[in-house]
This record gives C-alpha cells, structure tokens and sequence, in this order.
C-alpha cells in the first residue's frame, strides 16, 4: 500500500492548497484523476482503503465527487 500511496504524491502536491488542479475551477485533468478512482471504486471493495483518511488527494476526490450535484457520489461503488 505505501509504494501505491507515495506514487501519488506529485498529485497530493499538487493538489495541496488548492480546490483543482485549475485552481478554482476543475480541468479536464482534474476529471481524468476523479475517472481513475471511480473505476477502482466501481470493480473492487479494496478502492475504500486505498486513501488515508487525511490524505489529500482523497479530500480532492471527494471534491470532484461533489460536483454536478453530486453525480459521481451517485455511481453505484464502493465508498472512498
């Protein structure tokens, strides 16, 4: 799990201090990064634990996530 984590932190930097990676409005790459985790979210329960719970690369999903009215939220998954 720790290789898989520390592999993410160019985007936690990135990500750190800011709402997206556009600064307050979401890129397309912000939606590719979200696109990502939703797959490992729709295929395997074991997406759940992938995050720490104060990561921040997981506080920056649950921000896309909340986007469009929540609609990725809705996507039938295993939690983040």
């Amino acid at each position: 799990m720790e290789p898989f984590r520390a592999s993410l932190e160019p985007l936690c930097q990135l990500v750190r201090g800011r709402p997206f990676l556009g600064g307050r409005t979401p890129l397309y790459a912000d939606y590719m990064a979200l696109g990502a985790f939703q797959w490992a979210r729709s295929v395997s329960p074991f997406a759940s634990g992938l995050l720490a719970p104060d990561d921040p690369v997981r506080a920056y999903l649950l921000r896309l996530m909340d986007l469009h009215d929540g609609l990725a939220r809705r996507t039938i998954a295993y939690p983040l």
